[in-house]
């Protein structure tokens, strides 16, 4: 295993998810997305084998930032991190998923919704908030509105977010976009399309420098 990077206190820009549930994500994907432009790869726990393929990737792109996604207990946030993992995602606020990545010096995404929630997890020691599921109550609209009671808050919303409202989020003063399937697709990676992966990442981490 390659030493990692040194790990951002920030997970930001457009971060890929990787959620497949038919099959492992092949090499080809993290080459696409990386020739895309994309420098945070989240593979899903659901994944199938999804800790190999984390081992796999940071060993074909030690310098790549790629970490474990749906992370919800702290078994789960050390077999992820041992695999290799420069950071975690998680759905919900889990504090002992905080604690063990604290331990490691590893930058945590929790997942929150409400003001409440979202707070709660900033000050429980998450390095960013995943604002999710953000098309569920308002999308950039609902963003722009937790910001001025959460200013210091980084914020990532994830669901719903395509090269449509891409724009849209980063003017409500998203910190990145957590994009799944409108960038990395069950019929995509099937098909092998990785230079259509490779083009669509290409656009939305350019659109995203753009508006950011």
């Amino acid at each position: 295993m390659a030493t990692p990077p040194a790990a951002t206190s920030r997970i930001t820009g457009v971060v890929a998810i990787i959620r497949l549930r038919d099959r492992p994500a092949p090499d080809r994907l993290v080459d696409a997305l990386i020739a895309g432009g994309v420098e945070h790869l989240e593979v899903t726990a659901t994944t199938p084998d999804a800790h190999a393929t984390v081992e796999r990737w940071r060993r074909r792109h030690p310098e790549a930032l790629v970490g474990v996604g749906t992370v919800r207990t702290p078994a789960q946030a050390e077999a992820a991190i041992s695999a290799g993992a420069t950071f975690l995602v998680t759905p919900t606020t889990v504090p002992g998923v905080l604690e063990v990545a604290r331990t490691h010096d590893i930058p945590v995404a929790c997942g929150a919704l409400t003001p409440t929630e979202i707070d709660n997890a900033w000050l429980l020691g998450a390095d960013t908030v995943k604002v999710f599921p953000i098309t569920a109550v308002g999308g950039p609209d609902y963003l722009r509105a937790l910001r001025d009671p959460l200013p210091d808050v980084p914020l990532l919303p994830t669901g719903g977010v395509d090269a449509g409202n891409l724009r849209a989020y980063a003017g409500a003063g998203a910190a990145g976009v957590g994009i799944g399937s409108a960038l990395v697709s069950e019929a995509r990676v099937a098909a092998e399309q990785w230079d259509v992966v490779r083009d669509h990442a290409r656009s939305l981490t350019d659109a995203w420098k753009g508006h950011a």
